[in-house]
């Protein structure tokens, strides 16, 4: 199989005015800006379902809700929810305490005199 030049630089301008990687979903509707940080608020619809984005932060809608029905106040709160929630949960400590470097060389001593 082969592409003449023509057909190639078709395909390359295709591809540039299409974009490589996939863009945000559209927006469904445009909440307005966000009462104290400022930024528009706005639902969309994503792969698994509709959330409010502001800025960086997604928080989902919960199951059962018109993502047309939502109003700025929900929003608010669901995003205030979202951004207070940390990324990733705290890893919890381990029982066991580490052993000090005096103990561990006095062992060590200890264990030459015998």
């Amino acid at each position: 199989f082969s592409v003449g030049l023509n057909r190639a630089v078709s395909a390359l301008a295709e591809k540039a005015a299409k974009g490589g990687r996939a863009s945000a979903p559209a927006a469904l509707k445009a909440l307005g800006a966000h009462p104290q940080l400022g930024g528009p608020m706005v639902v969309r619809d994503g792969k698994y379902g509709p959330y409010v984005n502001h800025g960086k932060i997604n928080a989902t809608l919960p199951k059962g809700t018109d993502p047309m029905s939502v109003t700025l106040e929900e929003a608010v709160s669901l995003v205030a929810a979202k951004a207070g929630r940390s990324a990733k949960p705290a890893k919890a400590k381990s029982a066991k305490p580490k052993a000090t470097k005096a103990k561990t060389t006095k062992a060590k001593a200890a264990a030459k005199k015998k």
